[in-house]
């Protein structure tokens, strides 16, 4: 591996495709990476489909995270990640714990939290693909471990809706 360089455009294309795919759903779904063959895969699509009331149950019995704390606490990772990206650092005064308190939402509290989610998604993607990311190593983890949190906050919620399925 040493001496070997990946161009940053062709790297760009594949973060993309992933952050896309944990998001709204894979670029091709005959071929995907992580996610089921289906359209509207991703996390926005899953959660689209369900209606305020399902996403303010409880995921797990005995647990009080709903689908709308994932959207609250998904939203809130991703805009620190944009307020990085325009070189801030909000990761000290951060509040994770606070990231998780949405349990229970009505319609127009659910359709208003996930377009804020849309939002957070569309603001990182753009940031992404001008290369706001490239500027250090730091940064550059950080985007990836970005895109990574939105893949296995999808597959928590779907196992948790009972929609993780064997293939065929």
């Amino acid at each position: 591996m040493e001496g070997t360089k990946i161009e940053a455009g062709s790297l760009a294309t594949a973060l993309l495709a992933l952050l896309d795919e944990a998001y709204l759903e894979s670029p091709d779904p005959r071929g995907t990476w992580f996610t089921d063959n289906e359209p509207a895969n991703g996390f926005l699509g899953t959660a689209a489909r369900l209606s305020a009331a399902e996403a303010s149950r409880p995921l797990t019995a005995g647990e009080g995270l709903s689908l709308a704390s994932h959207v609250g606490h998904l939203t809130f990772a991703l805009d620190l990640a944009n307020r990085a990206a325009k070189g801030e650092n909000p990761y000290p005064e951060a509040k994770w714990a606070r990231s998780w308190d949405e349990r229970s939402v009505d319609e127009a509290d659910w359709r208003a939290l996930l377009a804020g989610l849309r939002a957070a998604y569309a603001e990182f993607r753009g940031n992404l693909e001008r290369g706001a990311f490239w500027g250090s190593q730091e940064a550059l983890t950080g985007a990836i471990a970005t895109i990574a949190h939105g893949a296995w906050h999808l597959g928590a919620i779907r196992q948790g809706l009972g929609l993780i399925r064997a293939p065929r």
